[in-house]
């Protein structure tokens, strides 16, 4: 018998089978399409959450720049506000990049490096807003302008403390925020990232800079203040109508007492009350300086301002202060009748005793000129002295009693210091370190890191107040920015407006002694940059003008010319200076501040960046 195979027999497991993978398949498709789903909710998610940080830290950027404008305008109580609102902004910036999901997506390529960056710098800036900018908000925010001022010419010194110790705890936080933000890895960040990331840097590293510098000097301010015992200064009142490098000669000065910042004025002097020491320098005296300035910036306190460095002329004074006077100095400040008048925009005109108001508008007329045609008899000098102490005296007065607004105040002190007219030195070292670093120091700068900076100063050396009169222009032209071994060339012009008419009703007191008013003699200091050397110098000059000398001083090269000038005559002088290959920061030309200011042009291609 045959057997018969039933080939369906043989097959009965294959549609189970199909079955089974198309389950597979099934399950598999279902489970990646929920994996997309999942990925692209959680992708949405973070999204979200970037975008939310996004706003929260552009919000953060714009109430930083509301803080600025408020700490500018003294708003305090809308310090607190801000700062309270940045916090909240950087706070929930933070919370949105520490999300799970956040930080799980930062493993995916490309945009995990852009995520991880963004978390870094939300973490830096929320660091500043709690740690750096809300103490000191803190304190200022229990300020006000008023409580700024002096009462009853007294300062409250407890502010000044408390800021102290915010300003220490916000530099600990910025100096922290900068390093974390320079380790952020930007490399292979979006544009946009990777700028935010570079600027967030430099703005820290400015900020810490400038923290550090103010916290430096409120940790020495209480006790320069007398916090810790009794400080007395020396207060110089220079005279521009007879110019030295630093402004004028020290015409007028005051004792100044503060204990435990209560302010009051001591003894008043004139340099007349200094007899004169030539021969016997007040401070062991340098050759070098002597030869460019003449030993009577040693011997006679009203030069002590010649050399264009404030310090020398602080101790010189001290000097002559503690040996003819007695007592102790803790430190010297000059001011002038030009930051004068700034600060009489602030408190508003004050009278004096013989009747004059002393306005912004008036103060350097009358200081400076129309008293010595008031005062012209044999005792002229002792009579403009004792005008100058009582305006010295009333205009101390009226800034430590006034009822000017801090503000104002505070801008027209820091216009003097700008202008350097308001300079200061202290005998403390540890607080005359600090006071080197900022303007009011008056101390030429020692390399061409931060500016390259050529100097024009000058000397009256007819012993006349003949400078009320005098008008004066330099002008720098440079090639420091495009060329690999610089030339510095410093141009300056001298012009007499006396005219004949002026000539004839001058006063003998403002007239030079040596030559009355027929001519007036002024020394020009041409000082090159640090490093630099001196290679050549021109004269235009209708006769009188001469280069006397060339040497180094402050590590500076240094060009001296002598000018005679007659009424209505015009002269020009010119230094030229080079330096060797290196860095050079952009140029800066300063000048001395004159009572009439020098005009200041510097021409220097391709310098609209430091090089």
């Amino acid at each position: 018998m045959t057997e018969i195979t039933d080939d369906r027999a043989a097959t009965p497991t294959r549609p189970r089978r199909i079955k089974r993978r198309r389950r597979l398949v099934l399950i598999t498709l279902t489970v990646l399409v929920g994996l997309v789903v999942l990925l692209g909710a959680a992708g949405g998610w973070v999204g979200s959450r970037a975008l939310t940080a996004k706003a929260e830290l552009e919000k953060a950027q714009t109430l930083v720049g509301t803080l600025k404008t408020q700490a500018t305008a003294m708003n305090f109580a809308g310090l607190g506000d801000t700062s309270t609102m940045l916090s909240a902004a950087t706070g929930k910036a933070v919370d949105q990049a520490h999300d799970p999901l956040w930080q799980a997506a930062e493993i995916v390529p490309f945009a995990g490096a852009n995520l991880t960056a963004v978390r870094q710098i939300a973490d830096a800036i929320d660091v500043v807003a709690q740690d750096a900018v809300a103490p000191i908000a803190t304190v200022a925010s229990g300020l006000s302008a008023a409580s700024l001022k002096p009462v009853d010419g007294k300062i409250n010194l407890g502010p000044i403390v408390e800021l102290n110790t915010a300003l220490a705890t916000a530099s600990t936080a910025l100096d922290s925020a900068a390093k974390s933000v320079a380790g952020i890895e930007l490399d292979g960040t979006i544009d946009q990232v990777s700028a935010a990331g570079s600027k967030l840097s430099t703005m820290l590293d400015g900020a810490a800079t400038t923290v550090r510098e103010v916290s430096s000097f409120t940790s020495v301010a209480p006790d320069m203040l007398g916090a810790s015992g009794p400080r007395t200064y020396v207060l110089i009142f220079q005279n521009l109508a007879e110019t030295t490098a630093l402004g004028g000669t020290a015409a007028a000065l005051t004792e100044v007492t503060f204990d435990d910042g209560a302010i009051s004025i001591a003894r008043q002097a004139s340099s007349l009350d200094f007899p004169w020491r030539d021969g016997q320098p007040v401070v062991a005296e340098d050759p070098k300086l002597s030869a460019l300035y003449t030993q009577l910036m040693y011997t006679r306190l009203n030069l002590s301002t010649s050399r264009p460095d404030f310090p020398t002329a602080a101790k010189i004074t001290q000097a002559f202060w503690q040996q003819d006077l007695g007592g102790t100095v803790d430190g010297v400040i000059s001011i002038d009748p030009a930051a004068l008048a700034h600060m009489l925009g602030a408190t508003g005109p004050v009278a004096v005793s013989t009747g004059d108001v002393l306005s912004k508008d008036n103060a350097v007329a009358l200081l400076l000129n129309e008293i010595y045609f008031r005062y012209q008899g044999k005792d002229g000098a002792y009579q403009t002295d004792a005008f100058f102490a009582e305006a010295a005296k009333t205009m101390f007065d009226a800034v430590t009693n006034s009822q000017a607004e801090p503000q104002a105040m505070l801008r027209a002190v820091a216009l003097g210091v700008t202008e350097h007219r308001i300079m200061a030195w202290s005998s403390h070292p540890e607080e005359q370190k600090i006071i080197d670093g900022t303007p009011i120091a008056g101390i030429l700068p020692t390399t061409n890191e931060a500016t390259t900076t050529t100097g024009v100063f000058f000397r009256d050396m007819s012993a006349s107040k003949m400078d009320f009169y005098l008008e004066t222009r330099a002008t720098l032209n440079t090639d420091v920015c495009t060329a690999a071994t610089p030339t510095f060339t410093a141009s300056v012009n001298l012009h007499s407006t006396v005219t004949d008419a002026i000539a004839v009703s001058l006063p003998r007191y403002v007239a030079s002694q040596a030559w009355g008013v027929k001519q007036f003699r002024t020394e020009v200091f041409a000082y090159g940059p640090p490093g630099t050397t001196f290679v050549s110098s021109s004269i235009d000059a209708v006769d009188g003008a001469s280069l006397e000398t060339t040497t180094d001083d402050l590590g500076r090269p240094v060009a001296r010319f002598s000018v005679m000038l007659t009424p209505g005559q015009t002269s020009s002088v010119t230094a030229v200076f080079t330096g060797p290959a290196g860095t050079y920061a952009a140029p800066e030309l300063r000048t001395t501040p004159m009572l009439n200011p020098t005009a200041v042009t510097v021409d220097a291609p391709g310098c609209s960046t430091a090089k």
